[in-house]
């Protein structure tokens, strides 16, 4: 049975493998590369080129100025679409969703990284020092939102801020535990109690919000901190691979790792690489705290054959420490490793490229020795040395005098310059010489820089264009290297990655409206290609060749259409991609708000349509096809006029028939209603005349009551008055 290698075995392995690439680094060359192009960029040049003693020290920045002319060239051929990757799709079933999947890719690499960071400091990178280095991998660590802050809560405000929620408010137990069910995005960092002006208990909380489970990261290792199989002839097959940084001993803790294990590992040493020192400006101090102290930390992939199967697996490897450094951690990795390098000028069975530094290395040297000569030529003439005969009472003044300061002599003393030659024109020949050396190697020279506007005279347009075609040949050619070699893998790690950890739905902003992307859906194995822009020339000479195509895309659109008028729907793709370079060519980041996208299904539908109408007719059977359609339909027309005007006729004749009708039926109708109302009316007079008598009788015989009633009551009135006039009888008298 094959045996496991063991802890022992591989902390050995890790440990020489690190050591030869350290040893690699420093004594090939690489090392004194690197820290030699950092001086040179940096114009820190005494090293190289010891000024002489009170002689002129200025430093020609030639390495500076290349890079600084590439770069802007550079970044627009990868940053003017914003659309940096494009998915290929690899079978039938892979072009329905290549959009999205492109779409995908940029977001991560420009929303979720710093896309304009890492592909500047990778050209940057390239430029300096051959090659950029690009780490792309999958950081488990949760990512978190803003921490909010939530005062005052009501312990029913907790609950429903802490755990889950229906759609009506209510919250969600476990149907098994019978527990709540908690916000598993919700992460409570402090949670203190008070009460209200009320006196009712109160929460106050702070908190956050997960956002997701972890990210994709891309980022650029400075190249110091990469290390690589001292055999390695190309990248992609490098045994060893490894990203040497420097942790405190309490980051290392935070990412997991047992504090006894953190303890037991070496101080690294405080003696940093010349590149370290070339790019800082201050010296580290000691650290105060032991869990502040630094210590070699090396994430290391590598080939070994772990379970003596005679295979080698690729293993990930977490060591810390120097030669006897300890292995923190190890698992056999099943994806590729994350490096990839960018490369400026690659070199055949190599994997390191040269860089435009190396071309200007030797004339950075010569332009500033001369330049030095220039100026220490143009001082002496400028201020010459006195040649004195006879004595000078203050010779002081002829050295480090003031100005108008006199010179006091004895009689007969003469004071002459000392004649030196003017040599300045020649050291300024030298110096243009060596600027075209410069642009032999790089394409960058003062034509293509617009610096000078005398190479422009006496030329033709012709002329003048080819040359700065020739000019811009180069840095086209090293943006094609980048995009080819360097970063097309990485949009493939990219995209593995998303389908790995990403599978899940996820909404994205594309193009200012929500899009909804589901990696999990995806071909890994799909291809992806960068879109190198427009060129590196200058945005009206792209706009103008661009327009010229829209010409030709238009004319030959026309001229196919009336052959195969099929063939002009398939041009409208081709045509909205001019147009929409045309707009990226002008500046605007988003071309869409100024030409409408082609659905692919409305293009389809419009060949169905298209393929419906070649199915009639040629035209002139159709005409007269419409003329025989329109003479029978005239006849038609005259059977049918003939046939509704006797209908009508007899319509006509039938309703004038029933309107006389319907006329007598209404006057004897009217004839009768006058009689009968006659007679009611007759009726009723006679009704109301006998009424009027009845009346007055009853009238006339309550009139004769009243007056036979007043008559006795007067009668009584009579009587009663006559018996009381009537005198009382005399009573008898006594005797």
């Amino acid at each position: 049975m094959a045996e496991r290698i063991t802890d022992t075995q591989l902390e050995a392995i890790i440990s020489q493998q690190i050591e030869l690439a350290k040893s690699h680094y420093k004594t090939g060359g690489r090392q004194e590369s690197r820290d030699k192009a950092l001086d040179y960029y940096f114009g820190n040049m005494d090293k190289y080129v010891p000024p002489e003693t009170n002689r002129s020290r200025v430093v020609s920045r030639d390495v500076a100025d290349v890079i600084g002319w590439m770069m802007p060239q550079l970044m627009r051929v990868f940053t003017a679409s914003g659309r940096m990757f494009v998915a290929d799709p690899e079978t039938a079933e892979d072009v329905e969703y290549a959009e999205e999947v492109s779409d995908g890719l940029n977001y991560v690499f420009w929303k979720d990284n710093k896309g304009y960071k890492v592909v500047r400091s990778a050209t940057w990178d390239a430029l300096l020092h051959g090659d950029g280095i690009v780490k792309t991998y999958f950081d488990d660590t949760p990512v978190y939102g803003p921490t909010k802050y939530h005062e005052g809560l009501s312990q029913l405000e907790e609950l429903l801020l802490l755990y889950q929620a229906d759609d009506m408010g209510n919250l969600m137990s476990d149907p098994q535990t019978g527990q709540l069910v908690q916000n598993p995005a919700l992460d409570v960092l402090a949670r203190s109690e008070s009460t209200n002006a009320a006196g009712e208990p109160t929460v106050d909380l702070k908190v956050r919000k997960k956002k997701s489970d972890g990210r994709i990261c891309v980022e650029v290792v400075p190249p110091e901190e990469f290390l690589i199989d001292a055999d390695a002839t190309s990248f992609e097959e490098a045994a060893f691979k490894a990203h040497w940084q420097r942790k405190t001993r309490s980051q290392l803790i935070e990412m997991g790792y047992a504090k006894e294990d953190v303890d037991a590992i070496p101080e690294a040493a405080r003696n940093e690489t010349p590149e370290e020192q070339a790019r800082r400006s201050f010296v580290t101090a000691d650290a105060t705290d032991t869990s502040m102290q630094l210590v070699d930390y090396f994430e290391c992939f590598v080939h070994i054959d772990v379970d003596g199967d005679g295979v080698a697996e690729l293993i990930r490897v977490c060591y810390a420490g120097g030669t006897n450094g300890k292995v923190l951690d190890w698992e056999v990795w099943e994806d590729e490793d994350p490096f990839d390098n960018i490369p400026c000028e690659p070199v055949p069975h190599r994997w390191e490229s040269r860089a435009v530094a190396d071309e200007e290395f030797d004339v950075q040297d010569v332009k500033t020795v001369l330049t030095r000569q220039y100026l220490n030529n143009t001082y002496w003439v400028n201020n010459p040395q006195p040649v004195v005969s006879g004595k000078v009472k203050n010779p002081e003044a002829l050295t480090d005098g003031d100005f108008g300061q006199p010179v006091f002599a004895d009689t007969g003393t003469t004071i002459t310059p000392l004649a030196r030659e003017y040599i300045g024109d020649k050291a300024l020949a030298g110096i243009h010489y060596m600027d075209e050396v410069s642009a032999r190697r790089t394409g960058v020279n003062s034509q293509s820089m617009a610096l000078d506007p005398e190479v422009l005279q006496n030329q033709s347009a012709t002329a003048n264009q080819n040359a700065t075609d020739a000019s811009r040949s180069q840095p086209e050619l090293i943006a094609r290297d980048m995009a080819e070699l360097g970063w097309s893998s990485v949009g493939m790690k990219i995209l593995r990655l998303m389908t790995k950890h990403q599978a899940g739905p996820r909404t994205i902003m594309v193009k200012g409206k929500p899009m909804q992307i589901e990696p999990g859906k995806w071909n890994p194995d799909l291809h992806v290609t960068v879109n190198t822009g427009l060129g590196t020339g200058s945005r009206d000479k792209d706009t103008m060749m661009l327009g010229q195509v829209l010409q030709q895309q238009i004319l030959y659109t026309d001229r196919i259409g009336q052959v195969f008028p099929e063939k002009a729907l398939d041009m409208l793709p081709h045509i909205h991609n001019t147009l929409t370079r045309f707009a990226e060519s002008a500046g605007l980041k988003n071309p869409e708000l100024y030409w409408p996208e082609i659905d692919p299904n409305e293009i389809e539908q419009g060949k169905q349509l298209l393929a419906q109408r070649q199915q009639q007719p040629p035209e002139a059977v159709q005409i007269e096809q419409m003329k025989g359609q329109v003479q029978a339909g005239l006849k038609d027309k005259d059977v049918e006029a003939q046939l509704a005007i006797e209908q009508g006729r007899q319509a006509t004749q039938q309703q004038l028939n029933v309107l006389e009708s319907e006329r007598q039926t209404r006057t004897e109708a009217a004839q009768l209603e006058a009689d009968l109302a006659t007679k009611e009316a007759d009726r009723r007079n006679a009704i109301d005349l006998e009424l009027v008598k009845q009346q007055g009788a009853y009238n006339l015989k309550q009139l004769d009551i009243a007056a036979q009633e007043r008559m006795h009551a007067a009668t009584l009135a009579h009587q009663a008055n006559m018996a009381a006039m009537k005198p009382e009888p005399k009573s008898a008298q006594p005797n």
